[in-house]
């Protein structure tokens, strides 16, 4: 062998002449082949193919819920009627409060509808009433309603701009007369 761990051919060539020889001088045997039993790789074969197989092709799995509630019990069966009872019960209580808060809603809009215009009679009172079942008529008078309301705010903000302007222009003669009079004293 070389100093590097590999052998030369001349070297394997020769181990196999040596091999050679020694088989030619042994009589010669008739080789019984060896039984290989394969059973157990046929059958992995067929596991690995048949799993291919699953592979390539997925399932579809299809799932089933099935819930079901026992009502032989008397304390289930009760509980469940007085549930759906109270469900029911609140279910009516508020539809009440909406119908109540609309009426509130719609009746307050009168009042300010009404307090716009300063007064009303009789005959515009049964007009209001009739418009009010229209929501477009509604709607409309919503919006006269609140700009008419945005103008007395606005009417309000400049009186009390002025009377306040007017409140500083007495408090500067005031001021302006206590110093003439001490000029002149």
């Amino acid at each position: 062998m070389s100093s590097n761990n590999k052998m030369d051919t001349s070297e394997v060539f020769a181990l196999f002449e040596t091999i050679n020889s020694k088989l030619d001088k042994q009589p010669n045997k008739q080789v019984e082949p060896i039984q290989v039993d394969l059973s157990a790789i046929n059958t992995a074969t067929e596991r690995f193919e048949n799993l291919i197989e699953e592979v390539q092709n997925p399932m579809k799995l299809e799932h089933h819920y099935r819930h079901t509630i026992d009502i032989g019990s008397s304390k289930v069966f009760l509980s469940m009627v007085v549930m759906v009872l109270v469900i029911l019960g609140l279910s009516y209580a508020i539809g009440e409060q909406r119908q109540t808060i609309s009426q509130y809603r719609d009746s307050d809009l009168k009042y300010r509808y009404i307090k716009m215009y300063g007064q009303t009679d009789e005959e515009n009172l049964y007009r209001l009433e009739r418009q009010f079942k229209y929501n477009d008529s509604i709607k409309i008078i919503c919006k006269q309603v609140e700009r008419y309301e945005e103008l007395v705010k606005e009417q309000a903000e400049k009186q009390e701009r002025a009377k306040s302007n007017s409140e500083e222009v007495e408090k500067l003669k005031r001021n302006l007369k206590i110093l003439k009079n001490r000029n002149i004293n």
